[in-house]
């Protein structure tokens, strides 16, 4: 028989969710001090999981997005005096300004929240200016991210023990086992190293955070109709959208937990939502006022638009495929990466067996959930909670910049988490042995945490810093351009290290020159990686294939901010070249040296001036004349270029 729902008003009857059958496993009254079924006990359990598969990320440094978000982001490296910018601006606008001059994505990105605490701690250890006084920039960014590392666990624990509170007062009501197992295959899934060990990625965990505290206070509100109850669920839902998106979901998510928890008919439940509007009203409108259209040209560049290059139909079938995908990695989680952007994962057709397979899977789960809800089933919610977080990330409603990333579903892992603990304990109490049911919980959770504890710890490493994840991870995922642009990024940054070792530098520029080519392989457009591969060949001693990477670059992206120092740091090589050629008489090869000059600055007179001298050097008076008059055609008055002109005039050539 159900167990009935505790602490409802008698004015409020519901129709109990179905539970596991009190035959099954054993459960000890949650009110003994150190029972495993205590809050405290599994609480206690929870954090110390928490701080042993996460504790070697207590060192770690910046990682991946982490600079954008942190380190290179003017708002926060001010402390509290950039609060305001936070409040008022996208997410990413202090990055994006000094690189590619405003908001690349559909939609922008307005997640304050985790940037305001990020500004407080930067407040606290010192702002970036006080800083720089007495160290170099490279060892004040890793010191600093060692103790926002501990705060980004901290929070992790806090989101998982209030999780599991949530699970045991709502969805769990009266079996706090079940509520445990469901709370700790959350907090052990290695899925989400990316969102502990990526600091950048606390967004997700506030998010999840304060959703569960807006689920918390709402039913208190709904049993106990006490106005603070009500405020302090507005504030929460508030919290939880200034965190993340994924707090939109409530709108439908919080109706139907009270509609399968307290019984509560769909459109009451729905009308018992409309505070809750207000909240959310003044989150748009500050979302509308913070975040900036996409700039022009944004969507057609693969690297924000992953799916710019696919037909209708392709774009259709690889976002289906990416579904699948998504439950592979929350039943097998191996192998992590940290990015799955073009071309990791190929556009695919509706040829492709796996993409009905992905589809009828979820048709399945979308007809169960309908079926569980009419039932008042618990799982009803859990499908809910899976599915309705992963609708937004799936590219289905709006671009998001990316076809998947393991932090995308961090979200929907609580439904999963929930789905498969009812599952495994209903399973269990099939053997109809109470002692064997036990048991076999007990040595299931103990081979999951060590298994998924290895995993998670071993992952952890791998996230150190941005040379240990790329490197790593640009053999588990070889065909994302992302990863191997990065790669090649940790490549110069150790060239950069070791400049003084020559021989050392250049491996590992020829390094990063490997994968770069590889990187444009895949995607010949991206001019980022024509921009520093061009680096590499200038710091190697070869300008003119830098200058062959850097005039595309200067062909397609003319606007890119760093190209304009490239582009002046070779000219002054080739006219120091072609002055030092002209003084040990070698003027063939200063023509070769100013007409690469002439390559990088055609508006210069000085350039087309030197390239006559040469050809004057030369005997070559006829080219000489040519040059100095186009010298003079750029500057009319220039007095050199006059006098070379009359020089050549008298040898009447």
């Amino acid at each position: 028989m159900a167990k009935p729902i505790k602490n409802i008003p008698a004015n409020k009857p519901a129709e109990p969710v179905i539970l596991a059958k009190s035959s099954g496993l054993p459960i000890t009254p949650g009110n003994q001090k150190f029972s495993i079924a205590a809050f405290r006990v599994q609480a206690l359990i929870i954090a110390w999981l928490c701080i042993i598969f996460y504790a070697n990320t207590f060192t770690h440094e910046a990682a991946f997005d982490d600079r954008m978000a942190i380190t290179d982001n003017e708002y926060v490296q001010a402390g509290l005096a950039g609060i305001p910018d936070i409040l008022t601006k996208d997410a990413y606008q202090s990055y994006l300004e000094h690189r590619q001059g405003s908001n690349q994505l559909a939609g922008g990105r307005y997640r304050p929240l985790s940037l305001i605490t990020f500004a407080i701690e930067q407040q606290v250890m010192g702002t970036a200016h006080e800083n720089e006084k007495n160290t170099d920039k490279e060892t004040r960014i890793a010191n600093e991210m060692h103790p926002r590392h501990v705060v980004n666990v901290l929070l992790y624990i806090l989101a998982c023990i209030t999780l599991l509170y949530f699970l045991r007062t709502i969805v769990f009501t009266g079996n706090p086992v079940i509520a445990f197992v469901a709370a700790l295959l959350f907090t052990i899934h290695p899925i989400h190293t990316e969102v502990v060990a990526n600091v950048k990625s606390r967004d997700e965990i506030l998010s999840v955070l304060f959703i569960a505290l807006t689920f918390i206070k709402a039913f208190r509100y709904f049993d106990n109709r006490k106005t603070k109850d009500l405020v302090w669920a507005l504030i929460c839902f508030f919290l939880a959208l200034l965190s993340k998106e994924y707090a939109v979901t409530l709108i439908a998510m919080i109706p139907i937990s009270f509609c399968l928890f307290r019984g509560e008919q769909l459109s009451k439940s729905f009308k018992a939502f409309l505070p809750y509007c207000i909240p959310l009203a003044l989150y748009f409108a500050l979302r509308l006022a913070s975040v900036s259209a996409a700039t022009e040209g944004a969507e057609t560049n693969i690297m924000n638009n992953p799916y710019f290059l696919a037909t209708g139909a392709q774009k259709l079938a690889s976002e289906i495929l990416v579904l699948l995908k998504y439950l592979k990695l929350l039943v097998f989680p191996n192998p992590l990466a940290a990015d799955y952007s073009y071309n990791q994962l190929p556009y695919t057709s509706f040829a492709n067996p796996l993409v009905w397979v992905s589809l009828a899977s979820y048709i399945a789960l979308i007809g169960t959930l309908a079926w569980m809800f009419i039932k008042k089933h618990l799982l009803g919610f859990a499908i809910a909670l899976y599915l309705f977080p992963l609708f937004l990330v799936s590219n289905l409603l709006i671009n998001i910049g990316a076809p998947m990333g393991e932090r995308l579903v961090f979200h929907s892992s609580i439904g999963f988490a929930i789905a498969v603990a009812w599952l495994l304990v209903k399973g269990l109490e099939k053997l109809n042995r109470a002692t064997v049911s036990k048991a076999g919980l007990v040595a299931i959770i103990s081979v999951l945490i060590i298994v998924c504890g290895y995993k998670t710890i071993d992952r952890n490493a791998d996230w150190k810093n941005d040379e240990t994840l790329f490197l790593h991870d640009v053999k588990t995922v070889p065909n994302s351009v992302l990863v191997n642009n990065n790669a090649a990024a940790s490549c110069m940054s150790n060239a950069k290290k070791n400049k003084a070792d020559v021989p050392v530098c250049n491996e590992w520029f020829t390094k990063a020159i490997g994968y770069f080519d590889k990187a444009i392989s895949i995607y010949p457009s991206h001019m980022m990686a024509h921009l520093n591969r061009g680096v590499c060949y200038f710091n190697m001693g070869n300008p003119d294939k830098a200058l062959a990477d850097w005039d595309t670059v200067r062909k397609y992206q003319p606007s890119q901010p760093e190209l304009s120092k490239y582009m002046a740091a070779a000219a002054g090589f080739y006219y120091n070249k072609g002055i030092n050629y002209g003084k040990t008489n070698l003027p063939d090869s200063a023509i070769y040296a100013y007409k690469k000059l002439i390559e990088i600055n055609p508006d210069k007179a000085e350039a087309w001036y030197y390239l006559a001298a040469a050809y004057y050097a030369t005997g070559n008076y006829r080219e000489a004349a040519n040059y100095a008059s186009k010298a003079l055609k750029i500057a009319p008055g220039y007095a050199d270029a006059q006098k070379l002109l009359s020089q050549c005039a008298s040898y009447n050539y």
